[in-house]
This record gives structure tokens, sequence and C-alpha cells, in this order.
């Protein structure tokens, strides 16, 4: 029944104010949810903002041809749709690359570079959106071409720059602009609200940024950014705008998705994203990109409902891949490794990630799933590692071993020659284990209080939805509610592999949802005592107005 071994509750006993509970628990004070503009940072604190700006506006003097040459997951295309909206409302023609997953792997290669020339009028000018930083070997192509780039990225780079017209990126290590944690998108925003200015008319221009922010909210969201700061202000504000927006695409996406209209951080990360990101995933980032850009109903529609259906793809192709890693984990004792090499030769490029994501879940310990699905001799992975292990550090280490690699302490990809797996399996387990404590592996739930009856309510949930929107650093709440009588159990969803509940919670009866746990149909029944580890949504569907408390582990009850 019980999913992790270790339940940590960060705050025991009782509380006057469960605000002030969760502000502590994060190390937050009021000034770090404040919604005062002043914590929005000048965009010319970015190195190289003003020669990016520069550029920019001579492109847009001569109506240069410029490409913007982005990404294929929801950070990459909604950087790119809003370069290419910014760029065409000054009158320069531009037009966009996405590179394919299969073909051209991730950022800005030269063989990619050379697919992206010959498909339309040649560009004067490369914009590149969430990649870049390491693209030395294409930038030196295009800058032998004549061809200058501005590159647009925040990923960590490497010890030297490409040698670029100008790098924006907040983690140049000498890069003086005080957040660190803007997503692509962010990064993007910035260089356009530095580029308007004095180009557009104060009051237009400050409109017009503002219907930016629900692109900036996709984004940053969906690439699981730092929810506090700047990053926090720009989605609050984007997700207002969201919520009531006019792009045909995302009114379709939501239709679709049957998406609620109090749109939110999980909305966004559970419900709006992966559909966006199937489309890089199994198809075609285009269609993304198509959706968020389009002006017409009729085709806004097409193209959310392919999206959906690329979405019911992608979650099969996922729930086999992973049943079949977590076989290849029990079946080859693997369980003592304190890192996990798994290995599938026709899992698709596009769920590697989720692959991973699941079972450093589950087993609370890096992953690195591999897939043979490119061929010629190559492994393709991605990496997902929990706390106490940085995997961007720990590839450099075995380097060797790889044709490349790249990413971030918590997520990261590579690729490999097929002979050298096992020598992988065995250099990332010594490597883990080197620099990870054994305490590092037990799957930990971290909870942030015991939740009194009274505040298992709707009530409650309100006087904590001043911190959202919530995220990595403001995570959301998750509480203890103990003692709860289980009164109903049935399955629901595809395949019935969701469960949900009624229970009793001591101040009245209340909805539980366990995604993915379907699974404890049987071993749950009605009358059981329960504690649950659960956040608190509102339900709105069909027009609903009531709690529901989403499940993210359960245990037999330890108190009345």
């Amino acid at each position: 029944m019980r999913r992790y071994p270790v339940w940590e509750i960060l705050h025991e006993g009782p509380y006057d104010s469960l605000v002030d509970v969760l502000l502590a628990n994060r190390s937050l004070s009021s000034a770090d949810v404040s919604d005062s503009p002043e914590i929005l940072h000048d965009p010319f604190e970015l190195r190289d903002m003003e020669a990016a700006v520069e550029r920019l506006a001579a492109a847009a003097g001569r109506s240069e041809p410029v490409l913007v040459f982005g990404d294929y997951d929801v950070d990459g295309v909604t950087s790119t749709a809003l370069l290419l909206d910014y760029l065409e409302r000054v009158g320069v023609p531009a037009r966009p690359f996405l590179p394919d997953r299969l073909r051209d792997g991730y950022g800005m290669r030269p063989a990619a570079l050379e697919r992206a020339m010959q498909e339309g009028v040649r560009p004067g000018l490369i914009v590149t959106a969430d990649n870049g930083i390491g693209s030395f070997e294409a930038i030196d192509q295009a800058r032998g071409l004549g061809i200058d780039v501005i590159v647009i990225d925040h990923h960590l780079p490497e010890e030297s720059l490409p040698e670029a017209v100008a790098v924006v990126n907040p983690n140049r290590s000498d890069c003086p602009y005080p957040f660190k944690g803007l997503a692509a998108v962010g990064v993007a925003f910035k260089v356009i609200q530095a580029a308007s200015v004095g180009r557009l008319p104060e009051d237009e221009r400050r409109k017009y940024l503002n219907s930016l922010l629900d692109l900036v909210a996709l984004g940053t969201v969906a690439d699981v950014a730092p929810m506090v700061g700047e990053n926090r202000l720009l989605t609050r504000r984007g997700l207002q705008i969201l919520r009531g927006t006019r792009r045909p695409g995302l009114v379709a996406l939501k239709r679709a998705a049957g998406a609620s209209t109090r749109i939110d951080t999980s909305t966004i990360g559970f419900v709006l994203g992966p559909r966006l990101n199937s489309a890089g995933r199994l198809a075609s980032a285009d269609l993304a990109l198509r959706l968020v850009r389009c002006t017409s109903v009729g085709e806004a529609t097409a193209l959310a409902e392919e999206l959906d259906r690329l979405n019911g793809r992608r979650q099969d192709l996922q729930e086999s891949g992973v049943e079949e890693a977590i076989e290849q984990v029990e079946s080859e004792g693997m369980t003592d490794a304190r890192a996990l090499v798994v290995r599938g030769d026709d899992w698709h490029l596009g769920v590697v990630g989720l692959i991973a994501s699941r079972l450093a879940d589950r087993y609370g310990r890096p992953v690195l799933a591999c897939s043979g699905m490119r061929g010629g001799g190559l492994l393709t992975g991605s990496a997902r590692s929990p706390r106490g292990y940085n995997l961007a550090e720990g590839l450099s280490r075995i380097s060797d071993l790889l044709v490349e690699h790249g990413g971030h302490a918590a997520a990261a990809g590579f690729s490999l020659r097929a002979e050298s797996y096992t020598a992988l399996q065995e250099r990332m387990a010594a490597d883990a284990a080197e620099h990870i404590e054994p305490e590092d592996l037990e799957p930990t739930l971290t909870i942030d209080c015991r939740l009194d009856a009274r505040d298992v309510s709707l009530a409650a949930l309100d006087s904590i939805s001043g911190l959202a929107p919530f995220g990595p650093g403001n995570e959301r709440p998750r509480f203890l509610v103990a003692g709860c009588r289980v009164e109903r159990v049935r399955t629901i969803g595809r395949d019935r592999r969701h469960l949900k509940l009624v229970v009793d919670a001591g101040a009245g009866l209340a909805e539980a949802v366990l995604w993915r746990r379907g699974d404890l149909a049987g071993g749950v029944r009605p009358g059981d005592g329960v504690d649950l580890a659960c956040k608190l949504e509102r339900n709105d569907f069909r027009g609903a107005n009531r709690l529901q408390l989403v499940v993210d582990d359960l245990r037999p009850a330890t108190s009345p």
C-alpha cells in the first residue's frame, strides 16, 4: 500500500496559521511571495543585452530575414513563439525552425542548421531560443557564412562561451543578473522587454508585454523552473491571462483537454504542458508552435484534437516503457545500486525522459534510461535525479564514455556507443556510491504538517492560495490527513488506472484521488482506516465546487 518508506513531517504539533507554517518550511519570507513589481529586474542587467538589442534593431531597420532556432519542448516552443511575435510586430521577416527529436537531436547542430537554411530564405541573423549555449560548431559554421547569431538560453554554460554577437543567459558566470532561475521563455521575454523600449509607444508596449505572459507562464511551469521571485510574479500574472486567453489555440487546447476554468500550475504541468510536449515527443514540435500562434478557430480545434490524440499515445508508450524498466531493475538485481541504468532498444525517444523520471521517483535514486531507437550503434538517453546527486556533474565525470551530454543537476541528456552500455552501468553506480549518502537513497515524502480536521476544507485551501503559484522552491503544500475512514472505493480513467476514494476525514466526507494507483483497488476497502499524504485541490469539473484530496501516498491509520 505504502510507496514511500519515510514520511518526513516538517512541522510537528499544533499551529495557528497554515500560511506561517508553509513559509517557515520553505525558508521564505512574505517578501519572497510578494506581488510587488519591484521583484522584476531591469533586463539590461543581463550580460550582452545591449548588444542583442542593437543587433535586433539593425535587423528591424533593414527588414533583414531572421531565423529563430528553437527547441521541441514547451519552453522552446513558447520562447520561439514570443520572439516570432515580436519580430513580426516590428517588421522583421522572421521564420522558425524547430529541430526534430529523432533526426536532429537537441540544440543547434551543423546538420540541423544546414537543413534550416535549405527550408527558406537565407537569414542574415539567427536567434536561438532555449538552446545555443553549447552550439560552438554550428555557430562557427554560421559565422563562416556571414550570418550573425544571438544566443538566448538558460542552460548551464561550459567553461567557454560560443562566439556569438550576444549570449543572453542569466547563468553565465560573468552575468550580474540577480535572478538565475528564468526559463528560456523568461529570458526571451526579458529580451523583448528591452528591445521594445523606444520601438513601441509606452502604453502600447506595456499592454503588449502583458499579453505575452500566458506563454511565459506555460513555458516557465512546463520547464519546472523555480517558482520564486521573478518567475513567480510573471507566472502569477500569466495564469490570470491564461484563464481568459483569447488565443484560439489555447482556448481549443483547454477545451480538448477538459481543463477547468481554474487554471493553475498543476493544470499546466499535468494537462496542458504534456499535450504541447507530445508534439515534439512523438511527431513534430511545429504542431505545438502552430497551435499557440494560430488565429483560426477551425485550425486551432484540429490541432488541439491532434495533440490530445498524441498525448494519449504518449501515455501508452510511457506506461509500457515504465513497466519494462521496472522489470529490468527487479529481475537483474539492480535495487541495491545507487544509480540505475536501464535500456529499451525500442523505447521511443520521446518518452525515455519520462521513464527515467518515474523510476527516479519510485526508487529515490538517479536513473539513466537509454533507447536504441536512433540506431547506428548509438544509445540515446535521458537522466533524472532526486535530491542528493548532481547529474550534470556526474555525467561530466564519466564523459570519456559518452558521445555527448548536457543538462541540469536534476535532468540531463546523453548519448553513447552501444558497446559502452555495461561500462556506463558500472561507472554510474560507482560514481553515485561515492557521491550519494545512504540516507539519501530511501524514497522520502516531505509533508508540511498534520492538518487539523477543521482545515480539510475549501476555506483552508483559499487561505493558502495567496502563496500560489506553486513549483520548485515554493512547492505545493502537502499535508497529513490522519485517521480517515474509507467510505467508498472505485477505479477511474483510461484502463481504470486511477483510484478514487470517499473518506470521512473527521469533519465530513471528502473525495480523494490517487493517480496511477488503480492497482490498490483490491487492497483498500470500505471501513478501512488510512492516513493520507495529500494536497488540497478544488474540483470544479462540470460546474462542481468541492474539495478534492490529491493523494501522493497512504498507509494504514496510525491514529484514530
